[in-house]
């Protein structure tokens, strides 16, 4: 599309609100081609009550005339005789002396002008903004996302429209893309202008580094009081100083309530912190939207919104490993047959985290060692990243859970019912749907088949987690 393309349906919108200028009529959507003009004009707004939709495309119109008049002082001074004083065109042109179409001409010049002054504000606001609130996400750990596309689109449209679900959460095993579909969905709802505030804050306590070790973060289990200090800190334009809990939520309530918000609290990981946290984030999102990552599936939580991310397909995992393959420079990794790719999906499946393992060790060691290492839990990088991702869950089973998770590697795609793993397990089917409540909530098997018929499987990491390292683990005295 070019460029005079772009600027026709602003200078459109633009000429229709200067006409309407004395007139109360349907409100015009300048805030869909200028939202951080018009945002602006909303939050400057001086008046005692609201402003009302006509009013603030008046002040919008107003200011733009006001910077036009410094840049062609003629072009103001015309769209203000004609629009403002409600001028007739005809008596415009000939106090200046000049034909109506002449006149006609320089008004159509002189919009022009006013839609550009329009957009390059729109832009240096647009950009201020971003660069504000881009400033308080992490820093991504990503280059490209795979496989999460129609889940960026679909989770963007639904917190964007800012609905009656205000509550949101990224659910999956550790390493499977959570944090990073939160941040890539954050950075789109920046980039669209969809909340005037956005707020970041992480609970978590430990992560895995790119070279096979898990780093701890030195920070305590995030509390109540801490969110709360935490949000306040970020959405206030002066230092917080310390106040009770209660005196804290009453000051966010009411930044919440003016303007709207997206808070997103990555890494909930335990049940003890939905305990500690869910009734105050309950209470949080009756006046902003929320969007959570965890571990934990919590399925008997009414206003949850719930998201499973589940392993890449082959042909996503292929896509990242090739692209990261390609990134640190390891050709023959980015350009292996498919054969070749199929054996790492094979062992890794398609867990971002442990491809990334994976890649990251081919400039020094065979893939072949790599991967028998991984299916046989040798190494420390490898028993590192089976501890990041597992360890914490496989802490909290029973006998019955582990029990019913190590059958689950004779379980053919798409899964299985739970009829059938009843046979398969051995275990009664009271205490195994029991133990299968506790594997789905800890993100250790993955929930498919169709409304009518539940089936039950696990990822290809997981199986091959099940195949060696937990025999290490339940052999530890």
């Amino acid at each position: 599309m070019s460029s005079d393309q772009d600027h026709k349906p602003v200078t459109a919108l633009l000429e229709q609100a200067l006409k309407q200028w004395h007139r109360e009529t349907e409100p015009l959507a300048l805030d869909e081609v200028l939202p951080f003009l018009t945002r602006q004009t909303k939050a400057g707004w001086s008046g005692s009550l609201p402003p009302l939709d006509h009013q603030v495309v008046n002040q919008l119109l107003f200011n733009l005339l006001e910077n036009l008049a410094a840049e062609d002082a003629v072009a103001a001074a015309l769209l203000r005789r004609r629009y403002i004083d409600d001028e007739t065109g005809f008596a415009v042109a000939n106090s200046l002396g000049i034909s109506e179409s002449a006149f006609y001409r320089q008004r159509r010049d002189a919009l022009t002008a006013l839609t550009d002054t329009a957009l390059a504000h729109e832009t240096q606001i647009r950009s201020k903004y971003i660069a504000r609130l881009e400033d308080r996400l992490e820093t991504p750990s990503y280059q490209k996302l795979f496989g999460l596309n129609a889940l960026r689109t679909r989770l963007g449209k639904l917190l964007c429209a800012r609905s009656d679900i205000r509550l949101v959460c990224l659910t999956g095993i550790g390493g499977i893309g959570k944090t990073s579909l939160a941040n890539a969905l954050a950075r789109q709802a920046i980039a669209r202008g969809c909340f005037e505030e956005v707020a970041w804050v992480s609970a978590r306590q430990q992560w895995f580094a790119p070279w096979g070790e898990i780093q701890e973060t030195d920070r305590p289990a995030l509390t109540g009081q801490d969110l709360l200090v935490a949000l306040n800190q970020q959405l206030s334009e002066t230092p917080v100083p310390p106040r009770p809990a209660d005196e804290l939520l009453a000051a966010l309530k009411g930044r919440l309530q003016n303007r709207p918000h997206l808070i997103i609290l990555d890494n909930l990981e335990t049940a003890a912190d939905y305990q500690e946290l869910f009734p105050l984030l309950h209470e949080l999102s009756q006046w902003a939207w929320i969007l959570l990552t965890s571990r934990i599936v919590v399925h008997e939580q009414p206003y949850l919104h719930l998201t499973n991310l589940t392993e890449l397909s082959p042909t996503d995992a292929e896509y990242l490993i090739r692209d990261e393959a390609r990134r640190r420079g390891i050709t023959d990794l980015a350009e292996a047959s498919p054969d070749l790719i199929e054996q790492i999906y094979a062992i890794a499946g398609g867990n971002p985290l442990a491809l990334k393992l994976i890649i990251g060790q081919v400039h020094l060691r065979s893939l072949s060692t790599i991967l028998t290492d991984l299916k046989e839990a040798r190494g420390k990088k490898v028993e590192a990243l089976y501890e990041f991702v597992y360890h914490q869950a496989w802490q909290l089973l029973d006998n019955t859970a582990q029990q019913v998770l190590v059958a689950m590697p004779l379980v053919a795609a798409p899964g299985i019912t739970l009829e059938h793993l009843a046979g398969i397990s051995e275990v009664p089917y009271d205490a195994l749907s029991h133990a299968l409540d506790l594997l789905i909530q800890l993100s250790l098997v993955q929930v498919g088949g169709t409304l009518q018929e539940r089936r039950f499987y696990i990822h290809r990491l997981t199986e091959t987690f099940l195949h060696k390292q937990v025999t290490k683990w339940t052999q530890q005295p």
